[in-house]
C-alpha cells in the first residue's frame, strides 16, 4: 500500500498507549507521543520504522555530482549575500548620476525587504514544484534584477530591480537550506550548514569591497558593472543547476506528480499573498520607520494599522488552511517553538550590534572605515569557526542540546562584553569584541537548523524550516529598527540636556544648530564640532550606543531561555528517517 499523509508512520502501535487530544496537532504529535513512549519502553527498543525508500532508492550519485550540485548552490548563496551589501559603496556614485538623493535609502532597502518578504513561502511551494525548479526559477529572478539593474535610466528602475534581485536571492539562501537536507543525512547537515554559512560571510563581507572596485573604475563599467558582473555568475550557478541538480530516488523534494494545473490550484494562495502582504508592510515599516517615515507620521501608524490586520488575516487563514503555506501549527511543538523564539531574539541582537557598534567606533573612539572594518573581521572568521565546529560537533556526537545551551551562554556573556564597551578598552579588546558573540550565535542558528529538522517528519521539512527564516529575518529587521529607535531617542535626549547647559555661555541657536548636527552624523563629532562640546558630544553617543547594547542583552537572554524548550532528537545517519 502507497504512503500518504493519512497513513500512519508507524505500525503495530500498542493498543494501551493513549492518545494526546489536547496536543493541538491532529495526529502529528500524537505521532510524537506514541514514539517517545515506545523509545522508552526497553522492550521496544528492537522497533525499525518504516522508511519511504527502499535501500536502492539510497543509492547514492557520484560524489562529483554532489559537488557540482552543492557548489552550484552556494554559488547562488554567494552572490545573494554579495548583492546585500554590495551597494554601500555604490550609493555615492548612484547619486552623482540621478541627483535623487530622498530615494537612496530605498535601494538598499528593497532588495532586503524583497528577500525575507519571499523567503518564507518558498518552502512549501518547492514541496509542489521541486527544489530544481524553484531553484532555476530564483536565478532567472537574480539575472533579470540584475539586468534591470545594469541598466537603469532612472532611480526608480534601480529599485525596481534591485527588488526584483531580492525575490530571486531569497530563493537562493532560503532553497539551498532545503536542498541541502535533501541530499545530507541529518547527522552530517551541520557541516554543510557551516560551508553555507560561510559562503554567505564571504559575500557579505566583500560585496562593499567589489562594490567599491568597480565605482572607482569606469574602465569596468562603472557602478553599473557591479550588476553586470553578476549576471555569468549567476547563469553558470542556472546552468549547472539544470543540467546536474538530481536527488535521491523518491525523494520528496522532486515536488508532486501532479500537472502544473492541479499544482497551482494545490498552492496555498489567500495564506501566500496574505503572508506577502504583512511581511511588506511590516518590514518596510520597520526599515524606513523613524528615517524615512517618521514615527509620529500618519503613514507610518498606517503601516502598523495594515500590517496587524494582515498579521490577523493571515494567522485565520493558515489555521483554516488544508494545505497551508505555513504550517502555524508546528508552533505547538516545543523544538519548533524554542528554535523560533532563539533564531528571533539572537537575530535581533546581532543585527543591532552590527548596525549600532560603528556609529560607536566612528563617535566614541574616532575610527574611519577601514579601522571599523578591522574590528569587525575578526567576528567573520569567529562565525566561519562556529558554524563549521558546531556541524562537525554534531556530526560525531549526534547531539546538539548541550552544544545549544553551551553557545547561548557564550552568546549572552559576549554581548554583555559589548554592552561595558568603554573608551579604555585596548585595541586588543577592540578587535577581539565581537568574537564570543559571534561564535555563540553562529553555532545557534547553525544547530537550531538540525533540531528543527529533527523535530518533525522529514516531508514538512521545507515547510519548516520557511518558519525559521521568517522568525530570523522579521527578527534581524525588527532588531534594527528598535535598535535604532532606543539610540535616537536615548542619543537626543542626551543632547538636549547636556549640550543646552552651555546655554548661559554660548548662543542658543549655535547650540541649536550642535545638536541637530550631531543627530545626523556621528563623524560631526570629531569633523566639525567645537573643541568646546566634543566631549559632551562623546558622552552623549557612549550613552546612547550603551543603552541600546544593554537591551540587545535582554534579547539574548529571551532567546536563550528559547533553547531550553529545544528537545533531543535522534539525528539520522543516512537518508531513511
Amino acid at each position: 500500500m502507497s504512503k500518504n499523509e493519512s497513513t500512519p508512520l508507524l505500525k503495530g502501535v500498542r493498543n494501551d498507549i493513549v492518545l494526546d487530544p489536547s496536543s493541538g496537532l491532529e495526529g502529528f504529535v500524537a505521532e510524537e507521543i506514541e514514539q517517545d513512549e515506545l523509545l522508552q519502553d526497553s522492550s521496544y527498543t528492537n522497533y525499525t520504522e518504516p522508511s519511504l525508500t527502499t535501500d536502492e532508492d539510497e543509492k547514492p550519485f557520484s560524489p562529483t555530482r554532489l559537488r557540482i550540485i552543492l557548489l552550484s548552490m552556494y554559488l547562488g548563496v554567494f552572490l545573494a549575500s554579495l548583492d546585500s551589501t554590495i551597494i554601500t559603496t555604490l550609493i555615492g556614485h548612484i547619486a552623482s548620476e540621478f541627483n535623487s538623493l530622498p530615494k537612496l535609502p530605498w535601494i538598499a532597502t528593497s532588495y532586503l525587504v524583497s528577500s525575507a518578504t519571499f523567503q518564507p513561502i518558498y518552502g512549501k511551494i518547492s514541496d509542489i514544484f521541486g527544489r530544481r525548479a524553484l531553484l532555476l526559477f530564483c536565478n532567472f529572478f537574480f539575472t533579470i534584477g540584475c539586468f534591470v539593474c545594469a541598466i537603469a535610466p532612472t532611480v526608480d528602475y534601480l529599485i525596481l530591480g534591485r527588488f526584483i534581485s531580492g525575490i530571486g536571492g531569497a530563493g537562493l539562501t532560503s532553497l539551498v537550506t532545503i536542498a541541502t537536507s535533501d541530499l545530507i543525512p541529518l547527522k552530517s547537515r551541520g557541516v554543510y550548514q557551516g560551508i553555507s554559512n560561510i559562503a554567505f560571510g564571504v559575500g557579505t563581507a566583500i560585496g562593499a569591497i567589489v562594490g567599491g572596485l568597480f565605482a572607482d573604475n569606469e574602465s569596468l563599467g562603472g557602478w553599473r558593472g557591479a550588476f553586470w558582473i553578476q549576471i555569468p555568475l549567476t547563469l553558470f550557478s542556472f546552468g549547472a543547476i539544470y543540467l546536474f541538480f538530481e536527488l535521491p530516488k523518491n525523494s520528496l523534494g522532486y515536488g508532486t506528480t501532479d500537472g502544473v494545473k492541479e499544482k497551482l490550484k494545490s498552492i496555498d494562495w489567500f495564506g501566500s499573498l496574505s503572508l506577502i502582504t504583512f511581511l511588506l508592510l511590516f518590514l518596510t515599516g520597520s526599515s524606513a520607520g523613524g528615517k524615512e517615515i517618521p514615527f509620529n507620521s500618519i503613514g507610518f501608524k498606517s503601516l502598523v494599522i495594515a500590517s496587524i490586520i494582515a498579521l490577523i488575516i493571515f494567522i485565520y487563514i493558515e489555521l483554516k488552511a488544508k494545505n497551508p503555506i505555513l504550517p502555524l501549527q508546528f508552533l505547538s511543538i516545543p523544538t519548533v517553538l524554542g528554535v523560533s523564539i532563539a533564531n528571533f531574539f539572537f537575530c535581533m541582537s546581532a543585527f543591532t550590534i552590527f548596525f549600532t557598534l560603528p556609529i560607536y567606533f566612528t563617535a566614541v573612539l574616532n575610527l574611519n572605515s577601514q579601522q571599523i572594518g578591522n574590528r569587525f573581521a575578526p567576528n567573520f572568521f569567529s562565525t566561519i569557526i562556529g558554524s563549521l565546529g558546531g556541524g562537525l560537533y554534531i556530526k560525531y556526537t549526534g547531539k546538539y542540546q548541550r552544544l545549544l545551551i553551551i553557545s547561548g551562554v557564550v552568546g549572552v556573556l559576549g554581548t554583555i562584553r559589548v554592552a561595558q564597551v568603554n573608551p579604555n578598552y585596548s585595541v586588543f579588546e577592540q578587535y577581539i569584541l565581537l568574537i564570543t558573540p559571534g561564535m555563540g550565535i553562529s553555532v545557534i542558528i547553525t544547530a537550531t537548523l538540525i533540531a528543527l529538522i529533527s523535530a518533525v517528519p522529514h516531508k514538512h521539512q521545507a515547510a519548516t524550516t520557511s518558519i525559521s527564516y521568517l522568525f530570523r529575518s522579521c527578527g534581524s529587521t525588527l532588531g534594527v529598527s528598535i535598535g535604532s529607535a532606543i539610540f535616537n531617542y536615548k542619543l537626543n535626549s542626551e543632547l538636549s540636556s547636556q549640550v543646552l547647559k552651555f546655554k548661559d555661555s554660548y548662543d542658543l541657536e549655535i547650540l541649536e544648530e550642535i545638536i541637530y548636527n550631531a543627530k545626523h552624523s556621528s563623524e560631526y563629532v570629531f569633523h566639525g564640532a567645537p573643541d568646546f562640546i566634543r566631549n559632551t558630544l562623546i558622552n552623549s553617543y557612549s550613552q546612547g550606543t550603551r543603552l541600546t547594547f544593554q537591551v540587545c542583552v535582554g534579547w539574548t537572554i529571551l532567546g536563550f531561555l528559547g533553547l531550553f524548550l529545544i528537545i533531543e532528537n535522534q539525528l539520522h545517519a543516512t537518508l531513511k528517517r
